[in-house]
């Protein structure tokens, strides 16, 4: 089993991203930033984030478009999504996820926040934790944590002072066969 934490578009708030890493870094085997942070990658609270990219706002920084890594035996590939389109379509993005035979892939940009299995990948967005918009925007942002299994995947939404939301728990099945 692997956990993870996926956060996205905090555009600059700093103090959130403490907050968070702070209450999650010993509860997590990875933790995965899909850009927009606006902030410098060489600060301490970037720093505790295995995986950023640069999103679409984050102008002069020095992080990877995109990553693709291994933990727990489970591969994660992750992008801030502004180059693939995502507030239209997710086939663009599940073209290059099965590209990198990811087990998962993460992704902002849309500041909505979205969960579904195609061909066997988790395609995750975990909403804007500072800016969130759609039909959880009242919530006022939110991050996900992420299980994953050779069985299955758990995805728990959670709201800025890290509370579950209930209505946003998934479990999806994994098929045989599939990666």
């Amino acid at each position: 089993m692997m956990k993870a934490l996926v956060i996205s578009d905090n555009h600059g708030d700093q103090q959130i991203l403490e907050q968070i890493t702070q209450q999650w870094q010993d509860k997590v085997d990875l933790m995965i930033h899909c850009g927009d942070s606006e902030m410098a990658p060489t600060l301490p609270v970037m720093q505790q984030f295995e995986v950023a990219v640069l999103g679409n706002n984050d102008w002069g920084l020095d992080y990877p478009l995109e990553q693709t890594v291994v933990a727990g035996g489970q591969r994660v590939y992750a992008t801030h999504g502004h180059r693939y389109q995502v507030n239209s379509t997710l086939t663009p993005l599940m073209l290059k996820g099965q590209e990198q035979q990811a087990d998962m892939v993460c992704y902002g940009h849309t500041h909505q926040l979205a969960v579904t299995v195609e061909d066997g990948m988790l395609m995750i967005n975990p909403g804007s934790i500072s800016l969130p918009r759609g039909q959880y925007a009242r919530l006022g942002g939110t991050f996900a944590v992420v299980e994953l299994t050779t069985d299955r995947f758990v995805v728990d939404y959670y709201t800025r002072d890290s509370q579950p939301v209930a209505d946003l728990h998934f479990v999806f099945e994994r098929k045989e066969g599939c990666p």
